[in-house]
């Protein structure tokens, strides 16, 4: 098997080319750092077995920031056969900076010019025979979205990685990029030291490392100091950088640098062929208007208030039909399975638990949707260049901007996203407040008690202001920790604006699809396994008491006996088996703890101590560690919801129940909801906190922060509403 590896500058379309390639529908977008991890898939040519690897977006190989790192170590791993180096056409001078570089590592390489047909609309022509000859391998045209050039660029890879033409040999080519005299001539002299140490040399031209050490670059100082010739290296690499910068005027790293950007600037003008006069772009003048200064953010406000107001309106006519589905299910569970424990675990907490939770992989879905055509699009970036300037109020910048917009979808990826942010204060601050961005599992939960608490508009208005104040806290939290924690470090940053694109249809709807599966998989997984543990709790001792269960068979006797009309008696079973079921709550283990808890939740959500519901509150937030879908669930279980809704009454029977049974108020439902944004964050995320800090001191204050931030923020926000004079 031949092993590929896709490199190239963030957003120039490699993950597109990577799906394409090998059938993958891993998650593209129109901005920079989408993938900040390796990937592999495989597929065939010509009988040739080749692993694709996509690599994380890099503008260099210096490696300065986490996913530059992982794919310039992957780059320089002999056991690549070939580079696949992707070229954004339509911003070829810049991706040719990488591509100086990757020629220095003597690898058999394939170019992928892709976004061709950006290009050609400028009325922009290149000649891909020449091009391909000043580079020293074949030069394949592509539009990776749409799939066109794929079958040629698998040919291309398969000729190169078997050998076919001798003639696309690197080891046989001259250097591309030439420095000078005096840069050669000192590059020759590095080099000559460190081939002093075969394992340097043994996989890695000798002229490469003399090149990275000049530069200055972490990993290639790192290999010299564990040389047995550093010595050597050493001493020559300091005379060659005394030498050069004294004569030269500027330092090695700009010096090599001036050199392959001259080579790129070159290498355009050879090859490329401009009609265009030059005239403003059609992305030119919608900038004018997206990135205006004051029109920039309210611009933004009104497409995700638009956003949200469509994904509520479109998403709650298959909500129905999914509830409806579900109550069926309940009562056919209920009517046709005999009475005992386990058909008790299904119908009063499986189907309840999980079908509250997928009630709302619609509203999820869509907008998923929404998010994945605006970031496509490449309004997302724009977002980010908008808010750059609020940013910097937390002392960051619109870079770290991106990570807390993919927070709107999930905190996990969302962490992971920071790699692509060079300063190690900059990323750990992100990392530490991304968790503060309202995610698509608190979804649910904000739908749930603004719908029961609140009218239609009063309630989008609780949403959206759920996400804007996530916004916030994280702003006033990202500022407090660089006065406090980060104060040293602070980064120069130019945001990059990719290209406006039409988005594909066909990658939104897999956007979409991936989240809708993701969701799916945790309700049949995460959430079952948080039903079933929850009914357990909320379910014994007493469910196995013979006395009280023998006590419902008298009275249900007992009314049968009367031979009221079906419809009553139907009702009189019900309300006793309610009784019954809230007996065994009150005595259960659930119980038990969420009254443990409740002298810590008292203050926010039951101020004048006249609720004796409120212990349940305690366990769906516990619960929600875990996994913020399973608050509703758990609420589900806990509030033993009635499939249907009485007649003549609006929302789900959960939302009914929390209203007229709970004994919480708007103001104290307002309050839940601000637990549930800013509190500790799920598991997932606390592990994925782990993983990139690498620290459980951190891991452990963000947990910490969040869990004392909710209870003042709620608290404050009860105290405060109370004065105003609301319940």
């Amino acid at each position: 098997m031949a092993i590929v590896a896709l490199a190239g500058n963030p957003n120039c379309g490699k993950t597109s080319l990577f799906n394409a390639l090998t059938g993958a529908r891993h998650h593209v977008g129109n901005w920079p750092g989408v993938t900040v991890e390796k990937r592999s898939g495989t597929f065939d040519e010509a009988g040739l077995a080749i692993e694709a690897v996509d690599l994380p977006g890099t503008y260099s190989l210096s490696a300065r920031s986490e996913d530059e790192r992982i794919a310039s170590s992957f780059l320089a791993d002999p056991a690549v056969d070939v580079i696949l180096n992707v070229l954004d056409a339509s911003n070829l001078e810049r991706n040719l900076y990488l591509t100086t570089q990757l020629l220095e590592l003597k690898k058999p390489m394939v170019f992928a010019l892709n976004m061709m047909d950006e290009l050609t609309g400028r009325g922009t022509q290149v000649d891909l025979e020449v091009l391909a000859a000043l580079l020293g391998g074949p030069v394949i045209a592509t539009v990776g979205n749409r799939g066109e050039g794929i079958a040629e660029l698998k040919a291309a890879l398969h000729k190169v990685a078997t050998g076919q033409d001798p003639s696309l040999d690197p080891s046989l080519w001259p250097p591309r990029v030439t420095y000078g005299e005096d840069i050669e001539c000192e590059v020759r002299r590095l080099a000559e030291e460190v081939r002093r140490d075969e394992k340097l040399t043994g996989d890695l031209p000798a002229r490469w490392l003399a090149l990275r050490l000049l530069e200055g670059t972490r990993d290639g100082l790192e290999q010299a100091r564990a040389s047995h010739a550093s010595q050597a290296i050493q001493q020559q690499l300091d005379a060659s950088r005394r030498f050069l910068e004294g004569h030269l005027g500027a330092d090695c790293a700009t010096l090599l640098a001036e050199r392959r950007f001259g080579f790129a600037r070159g290498l355009m003008k050879e090859v490329l062929t401009t009609t265009d006069g030059g005239s403003r772009t059609p992305t030119d003048r919608i900038d004018a208007v997206l990135t205006n200064r004051f029109l920039g953010i309210p611009i933004f406000l009104g497409l995700m208030v638009a956003m949200y107001t469509l994904t509520f309106v479109v998403g709650k006519i298959p909500q129905d039909w999914i509830a409806g589905g579900f109550a069926w299910l309940h009562d056919a569970a209920a009517a046709r399975l005999p009475a005992g424990e386990l058909t008790s675990l299904l119908v009063d907490g499986v189907i309840p638990g999980v079908g509250s939770v997928v009630v709302f992989l619609p509203v999820i879905m869509i907008l998923m949707g929404c998010v994945s055509f605006l970031e496509d699009t490449g309004y997302m970036a724009r977002a980010a260049f908008v808010m750059d300037r609020l940013m910097h109020l937390m002392g960051l910048h619109g870079k770290s901007f991106i990570p807390l917009i993919m927070g709107m979808g999930c905190n996990a990826p969302a962490i992971q996203a920071t790699r692509t942010i060079e300063a190690r204060s900059d990323r750990f601050i992100t990392i530490l407040v991304s968790p503060l961005i309202s995610c698509s599992a608190r979804l649910p939960v904000y739908i749930l008690l603004a719908g029961a608490f609140f009218s239609p508009f009063h309630g989008a208005l609780a949403v959206v202001a759920m996400h804007l104040l996530g916004f916030v806290l994280a702003i006033v939290a990202g500022k407090a920790l660089r006065m406090s924690l980060f104060r040293n470090e602070n980064t120069p940053f130019v945001m990059e604006l990719p290209p406006y694109r039409l988005p594909v249809l066909r990658t939104t709807l897999l956007h979409m699809w991936e989240k809708g599966s993701v969701f799916l998989k945790k309700a049949g997984t995460l959430i079952f396994a948080g039903a079933t543990l929850v009914w357990f709790l909320s379910n014994y001792p007493g469910i196995t008491n013979r006395t009280w269960a023998a006590e419902l068979r008298a009275q249900e006797q007992a009314v049968q006996a009367l031979h009221l009309p079906e419809a009553q008696e139907k009702e009189q079973l019900e309300d006793l088996a309610f009784a019954h079921h809230g007996r065994i709550m009150n005595s259960s283990l659930a119980a038990r703890f969420g009254h443990a808890l409740q002298p810590v939740f008292r203050p926010i959500l039951d101020p004048d101590r006249r609720r004796p519901e409120a212990w349940k509150d305690g366990v769906a937030l516990t619960a929600g560690f875990v996994a913020k879908e399973i608050v509703v669930g758990t609420m589900a279980v806990v509030h033993q919801a009635k499939a249907e809704a009485p007649e003549g009454q609006e929302g789900s029977p959960l939302q009914q129940t929390l209203r007229e049974r709970s004994g919480l108020t708007p103001l104290t439902a307002l309050a839940f909801m601000i637990f549930t944004l800013v509190y500790t964050p799920c598991l997932g995320t606390v592990g994925m906190i782990l993983k990139e800090t690498r620290s459980w001191r951190w891991t452990g204050f963000s947990v910490g922060y969040g869990l004392v931030l909710a209870w003042l923020l709620s608290w404050g926000t009860v105290v405060a509403g109370r004065a105003l004079g609301f319940a």
